[in-house]
């Protein structure tokens, strides 16, 4: 593969009178990895890697977040960043999170494994697993019971995941996480306990894929029925209820990521495609819940979108057509495709973004809509098939 299909420029015309200039770069790759990149988390200036070999390692981004900030002297220059292994784990990793104290992962398994720092972030200790064997008893004591049949003549105790957990979320203040699972069941956690607190048994139709946790309260899941679910605590009520069902997509809902500081949602999709929802009832204002509307529908990817992620005004999208494509959300919810960074060699399976101003302390979502100087960067972490992590520049100006 030659550098310069790792490089561009693309200019896109967002008006009459403005434009928006985008140059991207593969700064580093990160080889190593004996399994397929299953998940990836930012934590300050670490990243985390997991794979399906069920190693979770640590690459430090320093390194790479001095380079998002300095001028290449070549423009096919990569740099080389060595990894360490901080946690081995005996089933394949689907879904990494960061908690700042340490991290949480979700296991093919069925379960979920809390982590601590240790060694000065050199490694990660096991903290528990969930669900801890005091939750289950606390489940079986319950009045009523606490058994739920899975299948026919078995049963398992509420708390449990009976298949994948194939996603995470922390709720903003860190207090409560969901978790969901190909068992089409959605679960709510309470760190701090590390107990179960609640389970939707049959939140959709068919295996649950994706979970986001909004500012405002409500939680979103996405289904490989279809459909993507908001959810909420009503005033008074210690349950989740539904609130609003999503219908846009025409195939399996794979990925969900929380953009415009928690306004918008964006659903990826084995249709190709990623719509951007809006709330119609005004932010949720005043503990309402939201009706979500569909305000735009990106497309370009040859196939299945499998993941995203999104910080400010800027959602990317990873696919199994080996790209990462970078969106922008313009005024009037218009949006632009600023860059396309293709660089795989397998499907594009997980995603994250970190900071890294280049002229301003913000990501390319800079937030400083009126300037039309400012130029940012963002360092934009895939994970791929290819058992591959590559590290993107990207720097937008003219915004």
């Amino acid at each position: 593969m030659s550098p310069n299909s790792e490089e561009g420029i693309i200019s896109q015309t967002i008006s009459s009178s403005s434009s928006s200039s985008c140059h991207y770069q593969c700064i580093a790759t990160l080889s190593g990895n004996s399994s397929y990149v299953s998940g990836l988390a930012v934590d300050g200036d670490s990243l985390y890697v997991a794979s399906s070999d069920g190693h979770i390692r640590l690459w430090p981004l320093d390194m790479a977040m001095a380079m998002v900030r300095e001028e290449s002297t070549s423009s096919s220059s990569q740099g080389e960043v060595s990894s360490s292994t901080v946690a081995v784990t005996g089933s394949p990793v689907k879904c990494l999170a960061a908690t700042g104290d340490g991290l949480v992962s979700s296991h093919q398994d069925g379960t979920i494994r809390v982590w601590r720092h240790a060694g000065g972030r050199r490694r990660l200790a096991l903290r528990a697993v969930l669900p801890t064997a005091a939750d289950c008893l606390r489940a079986l004591l319950l009045p009523g019971g606490g058994y739920v049949e899975v299948r026919r003549h078995k049963r398992r105790a509420w708390v449990h995941h009976v298949d994948a957990v194939t996603a995470l979320a922390l709720s903003p203040d860190g207090e409560s996480m969901y978790s969901v699972s190909w068992d089409r069941s959605l679960k709510a956690w309470r760190l701090p306990g590390l107990r179960c607190a609640e389970s939707v048994a049959a939140a959709h139709d068919d295996a649950i894929n994706a979970v986001v946790a909004a500012p405002d309260g409500h939680v979103y899941t996405a289904s490989a029925d279809g459909t993507v679910k908001a959810w909420r605590r009503r005033t008074g009520q210690k349950k989740l209820s539904l609130v609003c069902v999503m219908e846009r997509h025409g195939a399996a809902v794979n990925a969900l990521a929380l953009g415009g500081g928690g306004r918008v949602l964006y659903s990826g999709a084995c249709d190709r495609s990623v719509v951007a929802w809006e709330n119609s009832a005004g932010a949720g204002a005043g503990g309402a819940d939201v009706r979500m509307v569909a305000t735009a529908t990106l497309r370009g990817h040859a196939r299945a979108v499998l993941c995203l992620a999104a910080d400010g005004d800027v959602v990317c999208s990873g696919s199994a057509d080996r790209t990462v494509r970078v969106w922008r959300r313009g005024a009037a919810a218009a949006y632009t495709c600023l860059a396309v960074l293709d660089g795989h060699g397998g499907a594009v399976k997980s995603l994250a973004l970190a900071r890294g101003g280049a002229g301003c302390d913000r990501c390319c979502a800079c937030h400083v809509e009126e300037s039309s100087s400012c130029s940012c960067a963002a360092l934009v972490c895939s994970g791929s098939l290819d058992c591959d992590v590559k590290l993107w520049r990207v720097t937008v100006s003219g915004l």
